[in-house]
């Protein structure tokens, strides 16, 4: 048994999944100092899954708050000195803790993060994902990150926890790009290695967040935003970062590509406080009488109890 590693898996209606993912948390060849399941009020047989584990697994029940506040509350209730955060649907290979910790303790990083094998529902032929251009040290992450993220998944990356704390932990309100979020500031306080192997097993079923196109794109542009006040805020540099009016564009531009008309007025809106001289003008009449989603009005905040 490794006494570093602490493994968090965030769980709302994954029990048909949660034991494979469990079980290659404690199959691996540098076993963690413990796996901890925090059920996020699931409705279905979570609970019973966790017992079959006895001692193997702490798991904690909560009301639903979503994946940002668990992985929160996971991490709190951690005793390692690196954490990972793995979907409960997703499955570690048998050496991604090894792999990664090595990596991240060679190249001094306070991130390591590894390749992942994504497969698509139904039965599209797997892929793999996983590249270098946001290694390095800080901002290098950030940078390279804004519109594209690194880590695959969370679960593909050891982070170390007190790394972690000083990031503030994942926002709630973010999602689904709460992890890029998260990667990126990671990458403006320390270095992040890539390591060169592939470390998890990643299924995008039909509900997975990178499916939601129009809370991917608007939640996004807030994140992007937000991330300039948080730099502020800590008295690093913020200069490298493109002006507020570059980000909403890409929104608005990705929301067109995308197909996702019930987020182009809100943006609009936006993009006009900031100072967006005009955008695409021919289009606000096709997508002014849409209905905005109920999510737009939700505020991020960092959840922890």
């Amino acid at each position: 048994m490794d006494d570093r590693i602490s493994i968090v898996v965030p769980a709302f209606n994954c029990a048909q999944w949660l034991e494979a993912a469990v079980r290659s948390c404690l199959e691996q060849s540098m076993t963690p100092l413990e796996v901890i399941v925090v059920d996020d009020g699931s409705t279905d047989t979570t609970p019973e899954v966790c017992a079959t584990f006895g001692g193997q697994v702490r798991s904690v029940r909560l009301q639903n708050g979503g994946v940002s506040r668990a992985r929160n509350i996971g991490a709190k209730m951690a005793r390692g000195e690196w954490l990972v955060f793995l979907d409960a649907d997703d499955v570690l290979l048998p050496h991604a803790m090894e792999a990664l910790l090595e990596c991240a303790e060679q190249q001094g990083a306070g991130v390591a993060y590894g390749m992942v094998i994504e497969r698509s529902e139904p039965g599209k032929l797997a892929r793999l994902n996983g590249f270098d251009f946001a290694a390095g040290n800080p901002p290098t992450a950030a940078q390279r990150t804004l519109r594209r993220g690194a880590v695959a998944t969370p679960g593909s990356a050891i982070v170390r926890a007190d790394l972690h704390r000083r990031v503030g932990g994942f926002v709630t309100g973010y999602e689904p790009l709460e992890d890029r979020d998260y990667f990126a500031k990671c990458g403006c306080l320390e270095r992040v290695a890539f390591c060169d192997t592939v470390v998890l097993d990643k299924t995008w079923r039909p509900a997975s967040h990178g499916s939601q196109h129009a809370k991917r794109i608007f939640r996004g542009q807030r994140a992007q935003r937000d991330l300039r006040r948080w730099l502020d805020g800590r008295g690093l540099d913020s200069a490298w970062m493109p002006s507020d009016v570059q980000f909403l564009k890409w929104a608005l531009d990705e929301a067109v590509w995308w197909r996702c008309p019930e987020i182009i007025a809100p943006l609009r809106k936006l993009a006009h406080e900031a100072g967006l001289p005009h955008w695409r003008s021919w289009l606000y009449g096709m997508v002014v009488r849409r209905t905005e989603p109920a999510w737009i009005n939700v505020e991020p905040q960092v959840l922890q109890e």
